[in-house]
């Protein structure tokens, strides 16, 4: 991705750089591939902060694909690819091809399955990440049990998720994480649940979103929803970003850009696993 995002770096005293790589990968377009390297020596445990069980790359690394929301790219998500790179994940972003998905294009909705398909199978290729320092797609361990892996839809990018949900899967268990997002793409039919796990995620001071639909849709999957105090539906993006009818329901938050961000990332890695 060419322009100052490729550049860009975001550190402070606590944090590794963030590294933003842009590839073209067969099957899925563009994307963008985020993460902070892994440090050259062992930090003190005085230095790490709550999110210190994830942080070492070497050990556990989250990998997250990032479906984001209409019109929007990687550039356009600095503070949710910070907080969520800083807390120990690698996340690859989805580039769209806009009009296309508008108009059902069925190889613009199979982007984010055959992106989680690509990474548990080892598809993506491992030269090119090792050339950029990314660390390996879903390492195996003996001994350990493996990272989850995890699409995040953030509105219309986690309103089609629901696309990829009759999809047959023999891999590790997929989560799906819909954020903002109160209903799916039709026809559907909840996944199963032994092989794709829905969470739905929205914040208080979402104007957006649709509490009665998205409360059905909890009960279709036999969850809660998962409520982030303080954060409202556009607190991701700066305020150029949106169309303006959609940005006129919204509320008014008292978090900045990176304090939403943060409340997301927080509870989308460091909620409890089911047993």
């Amino acid at each position: 991705m060419a322009g100052r995002f490729r550049r860009q770096s975001h550190a402070d005293s606590r944090r590794r750089p963030i590294r933003h790589h842009s590839l073209r990968l067969p099957g899925l377009g563009r994307v963008t591939i985020s993460h902070r390297p892994p440090p050259t020596a062992p930090t003190p445990a005085a230095d790490q902060g709550p999110a210190a069980a994830l942080r070492n790359p070497r050990d556990r690394t989250h990998w997250i694909i990032f479906s984001p929301g209409a019109l929007t790219r990687a550039k356009d998500y600095p503070e949710l690819l910070g907080a969520l790179t800083a807390a120990g994940a690698a996340v690859l972003t989805l580039d769209y091809d806009w009009p296309k998905l508008f108009a059902g294009d069925a190889a613009e909705l199979a982007k984010p399955m055959r992106a989680a398909r690509r990474l548990e199978r080892g598809g993506l290729p491992a030269r090119g990440l090792a050339e950029h320092g990314l660390p390996a797609p879903l390492p195996r361990r003996r001994g350990r049990k493996a990272p989850p892996l995890r699409i995040l839809g953030y509105s219309l990018g986690g309103w089609m998720l629901s696309a990829g949900f009759a999809e047959h899967r023999h891999g590790q268990p997929l989560e799906l994480d819909l954020l903002g997002a109160s209903n799916l793409r039709e026809p559907w039919q909840p996944p199963s649940r032994r092989r794709q796990r829905v969470r739905l995620l929205a914040g208080t001071e979402d104007g957006v979103i649709d509490p009665k639909a998205l409360e059905q849709l909890a009960a279709s999957f036999a969850t809660d929803v998962e409520w982030l105090d303080g954060v409202s539906h556009f607190g991701l993006l700066a305020d150029a970003v949106g169309a303006a009818n959609f940005r006129a329901r919204d509320r008014t938050t008292r978090l900045t850009r990176r304090q939403c961000a943060e409340r997301i990332a927080r509870q989308l890695l460091h909620a409890p696993e089911p047993a």
